[in-house]
């Protein structure tokens, strides 16, 4: 049976799925690649550096065929970039049915809300890598090259596969086919109805509410950029040095402590700033 989906991938602690401006246009062209071959709707989605969210309508089956077959893509393009092996073998996907109206609102305001959420100062709708931008934009015209028209050979180099695409299918300026392409953004109009509406949910912070319905919250105080901008004072005061870099592996140890005493920082999230294990983080916090 179809329903709505809220697909999520755990960060990656020790390596980014998208280092680049490359990786992320890569990232956004592996999308369009594969809604093709799967019977799924995207309302929303979003690609951090270290994970990635979407909102899909499907069965849950196919969200989840959809869900691997991005990770494969991106797991192929690390590998090709740096010869990364490893990054996506440990990185668990989850595709949770969303069961109510509201939850679903709440799930696509945590999904658009992600780079405010990880300290970006940027407004949903201007951060690239995602598609807030899509929704209630009237009759504003997007402009570019078809896909279709291009050769062969440019094609490829654009999309790293010889899909068929559709004639919809626009490239910018970069090489990246526009959301607007394959996103279903008269889905999401007619879910919030009207723009004020959508405004007003993503100044809402909803992070803690999803996050507990996923089960993953961690009790987190802050977001990674307000420690990270907090932390050199902390450093200086505790151990006289300027940088994380500049402390001995016992001090590191330390440092969790009083990560989780100061900021009531979680295990990863102390794993993901001082760049240690999880497993070492937890033995001592």
């Amino acid at each position: 049976m179809k329903g709505y989906y809220h697909v999520s991938s755990h960060g990656l602690e020790k390596n980014d799925i998208f280092k680049t401006r490359k990786d992320f246009i890569l990232g956004m062209n592996d999308i369009a690649i594969c809604v093709l071959g799967f019977d799924v709707r995207i309302l929303c989605f979003c690609l951090m550096s270290n994970h990635f969210h979407f909102v899909l309508y499907g069965t849950s089956e196919v969200c989840r065929l959809f869900s691997e077959e991005y990770k494969r893509r991106c797991a192929m393009r690390m590998r090709r970039a740096a010869g990364e092996v490893q990054g996506m073998r440990t990185v668990d996907v989850q595709v949770n049915l969303i069961s109510s109206r509201e939850y679903l609102e709440n799930v696509v305001t945590y999904v658009l809300r992600n780079p405010i959420a990880a300290g970006i100062k940027v407004l949903p709708n201007h951060y690239r890598w995602s598609s807030a931008d899509l929704y209630f934009r009237g009759e504003f015209q997007e402009t570019g090259e078809r896909l279709n028209d291009l050769s062969d050979r440019k094609r490829f180099r654009i999309m790293r596969s010889r899909v068929q695409v559709p004639d919809n299918y626009i490239v910018d300026a970069d090489g990246m086919v526009l959301p607007s392409c394959y996103v279903d953004s008269s889905t999401m109009e007619d879910l919030f109805r009207h723009p004020s509406r959508l405004l007003m949910l993503l100044a809402k912070r909803v992070e803690n509410d999803v996050e507990l319905q996923l089960g993953i919250a961690e009790q987190i105080g802050m977001t990674d950029q307000d420690i990270l901008t907090q932390m050199p004072v902390l450093i200086r005061k505790e151990f006289g040095k300027d940088s994380i870099e500049q402390l001995s592996m016992e001090q590191r140890i330390r440092l969790c402590v009083l990560l989780k005493r100061n900021y009531n920082a979680g295990i990863k999230q102390i794993a993901r700033i001082t760049r240690l294990e999880p497993e070492a983080v937890a033995k001592v916090v």
